[in-house]
């Protein structure tokens, strides 16, 4: 028989260093995973968010004729009170109904009959579907001046999806939202600016936006004969590029949020090469307001005409990704 012994068994220091080495070891092999599988989540809830959006955008086309329209101008002005919602409103006011959000499209009403308080109250209104979980959720900006009376006094709902608008021809060697993306204006009258001419590389093409969803008083409405191209070739949503350190008070291209008019707030223009989402640099790109891009590693997600949606890589060829945006240019790309 072995004497018996009050001595515990313990760990030594070195050990429990060991052990604690391990651990720590285990948890930084498990983080990584941990965040991609939640990553994979939030991508999936964007996925679906602009599938809805998408069917959204169909069922307006059924139910109309035509898809939704962009809005006539920034900030949904005076406009034009002969053109759909005169004030300016774009696609995401138009396609509320199609959400199971008409209540608010009718309060939003009130400002084409000049109650601009009830107008204040739809801007700071946030609509989670337009909202990615992967950028920043539910942003409300504040920003103006009483002697402006579409300041977002009461604060805008900011979102994260903008409509395409392609380069009618495209300059690879110096690529430029202008005149494409404004085509003669910005605010003002639309109607007129729709009869004039504009100007590129010295020779003069009318008044003519070739997406999906066109500017409001500017174009005809786009309707699926419109889209020669092909719906499952052309790009009508997507995600919006943004800088990562803005994401919680806006930005000149990202402060009046969804309802907004024509305006990189919810528009934003293939002609550029989308990107991911960055810390604003010390000189900013020229037309980064206009890109499109996300907070997602590798592309952003975009929804096409027939309502599928699919990634479209960062480095996709600019040519190619400005085809997607045009309905009618006779390059036919299939992006699956």
């Amino acid at each position: 028989m072995k004497p018996s012994s009050n001595r515990k068994m313990a760990f030594t220091l070195v050990e429990l260093l060991v052990v604690i080495a391990i651990i720590g070891v285990l948890v930084a092999l498990l983080l990584p995973a941990i965040q991609a599988a939640r990553e994979a989540a939030r991508r999936t809830t964007c996925v679906n968010q602009l599938k809805q959006m998408g069917l959204a955008m169909l069922n307006h086309e059924s139910a109309t004729g035509a898809f939704p329209t962009g809005g006539s101008e920034p900030w949904h002005d005076e406009g034009d009170a002969s053109v759909s919602f005169g004030k300016g409103y774009g696609w995401m006011v138009q396609i509320l109904p199609y959400v199971e959000n008409a209540a608010l499209q009718n309060l939003s009403k009130g400002y084409g009959a000049g109650d601009a308080q009830r107008d204040r109250v739809v801007r700071g209104t946030p609509v989670p579907l337009y909202n990615c979980p992967s950028k920043r959720g539910i942003v409300i900006s504040y920003e103006g001046t009483l002697e402006n009376p579409d300041a977002c006094l009461e604060g805008c709902a900011l979102t994260d999806y903008a409509s395409s608008t392609p380069a009618n021809l495209l300059d690879v060697s110096r690529p430029s939202y202008d005149p494409w993306f404004w085509q003669g204006i910005t605010h003002g009258d639309v109607l007129s600016a729709a009869q004039q001419e504009i100007r590129f590389k010295n020779n003069k093409y009318p008044v003519s936006y070739q997406g999906v969803i066109v500017r409001t008083g500017m174009s005809d409405p786009c309707k699926t004969r419109n889209i020669t191209d092909g719906l499952s070739n052309t790009m009508a949503l997507g995600e919006k590029r943004l800088f990562t350190n803005l994401y919680q008070i806006g930005a000149p291209y990202d402060d009046i949020g969804w309802t907004d008019g024509w305006d990189p707030d919810i528009v934003r223009y293939t002609g550029y090469q989308p990107g991911p989402d960055i810390e604003q640099p010390a000189k900013e790109p020229q037309g980064y307001g206009f890109n499109f891009g996300s907070s997602h590693p590798g592309g952003l997600n975009a929804v096409f005409a027939d309502g599928h949606v699919t990634q479209i890589t960062y480095d996709i060829d600019l040519i190619v990704f400005n085809a997607m945006g045009d309905r009618q240019d006779g390059l036919v790309v299939d992006y699956q």
